[in-house]
């Protein structure tokens, strides 16, 4: 006897022996033992998972003459005691069980001849006369038309059994006329247990992890995983391991496919580029390499979500805490992102010139799609940012600094990236207890992360105190003068030093009146419920008041704060609230900066009038200048300079 195949020789002989389809088998049975037969059944499904072998099963289970009836154990081929009409089914050679191919069957004359002309003829030998036609979707639509009378109202003792893998393509009005049954692809782990009982009965031996890689080349289809285990029994004669499958099949083994992830997961693109050329070396076919990547990440995913345990898991025990492993070294987001991309690589591959150079740039794109920042994340960081400007609650930093609010404070007027501000930190401490968990994570950023990039509200040193000497030119005549001025001595020395030891320390120092000044435009903007203008000022890296005008500089990070504040309204409540405040006009000038320029040094001109401005607004304040200018009635302050060891005040007396 010439050899026969294994797909065909350990085809299926009874309902039991059908692997994975358990719920159609169920109902075909309780469907003949209940006689509760239909006239038409539709089988779907991809190809080589029982559609075929069942429509013969149920022909023999109809026809069996073993019994008087129908029965849902007919006789097997093998059986020694077999009756003629499941012998000739299975053999393809009844008359009365008729298969016809569509594919080749597609027109209206050949459905007439086949079908419509034998329909009416009454079985020769045996109970129903079975019309079995094999891809029905291939008929054309006047051939569909011409079978759907048959179809709906058969004559007695006439059974249709249809399959198809498209059914899709199929006309409601025969879908409409038929049980239909959907079989579904067979899962890895049952062929390979139905290839290792046909590898026992051929007396092949064979390994488990083999046995596990064919069957995943069959991709869900018993006959295509059948096939390729015949081929790799020719390849390896009769004992076989997973390298002869790899050899015969072409197929990446799953260490391979581990070594991608894993270098995925580490960042390492030089292994992904070494496992496609191990690939090329061996001679494998790049786009199923990346189909079985596909499933591969597939089966990431659902250990991912269902933690290895779940059914849909398509793989062996030992397979299974391998997965869970590797799938631990990403998020779900990551694993659909890898699918979609490879999908798209995958169709690249199909009409690539160099389908090496596609895939290589693909397995690079997956490793550098896990630097990606998540959009939730940034989402979310806008909604912190949001939170802020409506509530007035300012973010804190991810670690608070080991440094002093102090230092910080003078780091952040200096022009550096600062801290938030001491007072902006007391505004924001009562209420970050009450924040969202994850707005606060989020809000807590390094210094140099902060998101208004520095801040002009810092914590205020103690102002300098300035000596008042007599110029050379200036004579004070009075008597009260000259002992005031002797008075002040002491203080202007310890003054002296003090502004020495700030100076050492390279920390800006700004005066309590422009301090306490930008601190009552704060409150005053409070008052009005301008929350949004405070921390917009709180987020500068700057702000005073410089004569008559309101100076504001941002960061270039900061820039989003700096047009707020540079809107019309916001800068005409800015004038009203210092008219309001100070009694004048006062000018608002607000810029952005790069942190290049912060060091840079002013025009001469500019620098001058404003140390001449703040000295003179200390000057005022000084109780030894006040003491002077109301000894010496109606006095006036005429010049204030600071030399490199002394800084004076020219008074000038009332003529």
């Amino acid at each position: 006897m010439s050899y026969q195949v294994i797909a065909r020789k350990w085809r299926p002989q009874t309902f039991d022996e059908v692997t994975g389809q358990e719920p159609i088998t169920r109902t075909l049975k309780n469907a003949i033992e209940h006689e509760r037969l239909h006239h038409a059944y539709l089988f779907s499904g991809a190809r080589g998972v029982g559609k075929t072998t069942t429509a013969r099963l149920l022909a023999k289970a109809l026809n069996c003459h073993k019994s008087n009836k129908p029965t849902s154990s007919p006789c097997a081929i093998d059986d020694a005691d077999a009756c003629a009409s499941c012998r000739e089914i299975a053999e393809g050679r009844s008359i009365d069980v008729l298969e016809i191919d569509a594919a080749s069957n597609t027109g209206v004359d050949n459905v007439r001849d086949a079908i419509i002309g034998n329909v009416a003829i009454a079985p020769a030998r045996d109970r129903y006369k079975v019309f079995i036609i094999d891809e029905v979707h291939m008929l054309s639509g006047a051939a569909f038309n011409a079978l759907l009378k048959t179809l709906e109202e058969p004559p007695p003792r006439v059974v249709f059994i249809m399959a198809t893998t498209e059914k899709h393509k199929l006309p409601e009005t025969i879908l409409s006329r038929c049980q239909q049954f959907e079989f579904r692809t067979i899962a890895t782990t049952k062929i390979a247990e139905r290839l290792r009982l046909i590898a026992r009965a051929e007396k092949v031996k064979i390994s488990d992890d083999a046995l596990s890689e064919i069957a995943r080349a069959g991709e869900g289809s018993m006959r295509d995983a059948q096939s390729a285990f015949d081929q790799v029994i020719s390849f390896s004669g009769a004992e076989i391991k997973a390298e002869d499958v790899e050899a015969a099949l072409g197929l990446a083994s799953t260490e391979m496919l581990s070594r991608v992830m894993n270098a995925i997961a580490e960042e390492k693109p030089s292994e992904a580029l070494a496992v496609v050329n191990d690939l090329v070396m061996r001679g494998h076919d790049l786009r199923n390499f990346c189909r079985d990547l596909l499933g591969h990440v597939r089966n990431l995913l659902v250990a991912k979500i269902s933690g290895g345990e779940a059914e849909a898991l398509d793989a062996a025990a030992s397979d299974r805490k391998e997965l869970t492993r590797q799938a631990n070294s990403f998020s779900e987001s990551d694993l659909v992102r890898f699918f979609h991309s490879l999908t798209e690589t995958e169709n690249n591959l199909r009409t690539a010139a160099h389908p090496r150079y596609q895939l290589e740039v693909g397995l690079v794109k997956l490793i550098e799609m896990r630097r990606v920042v998540p959009l939730n994340n940034l989402i979310e960081r806008l909604n912190a940012l949001e939170e802020s400007l409506r509530t007035g609650v300012a973010p804190v930093a991810k670690k608070i600094p080991p440094a002093s609010s102090g230092s910080g404070g003078a780091k952040g007027s200096s022009g550096g990236q600062g801290g938030l501000t001491g007072t902006s930190t007391q505004r924001a401490s009562g209420s970050m207890k009450a924040e969202a968990p994850d707005v606060a994570a989020y809000m807590q950023a390094q210094p140099d992360e902060i998101p208004f990039g520095g801040v002009g509200g810092t914590t205020q040193p103690s102002p300098p105190m300035l000596k008042l000497v007599p110029t050379p030119t200036t004579q004070v005549t009075t008597s009260a003068a000259t002992s005031t001025a002797a008075a002040a001595q002491p203080a202007l020395q310890s003054a002296q030093q003090e502004e020495q030891e700030q100076k050492s320390s390279h920390q800006t120092v700004a005066t309590t009146h422009a301090g306490s000044t930008v601190e009552r435009i704060k409150d005053a903007l409070e008052k009005r419920n301008r929350m949004f203008l405070v921390v917009a000022l709180e987020g500068a890296r700057a702000c005073a008041i410089e004569g008559d005008e309101l100076y504001v500089e941002f960061a270039p990070e900061a820039k989003y704060l700096c047009d707020t504040l540079s809107k019309p309204d916001n800068v005409k409540m800015l004038r009203d609230i210092g008219r309001e405040l100070f009694g004048r006009d006062i000018r608002v000038r607000i810029v952005t900066k790069e942190k290049s320029e912060q060091n840079l040094t002013p025009a001469k001109d500019d620098e001058e009038r404003l140390e001449r401005e703040r000295l003179r607004e200390l000057a005022e304040q000084h109780p030894h200048v006040q003491q002077a200018q109301r000894s010496l009635l109606r006095a006036q302050i005429v010049d204030v300079w600071r030399e490199e060891q002394n800084s004076g005040v020219r008074i000038q007396k009332p003529e």
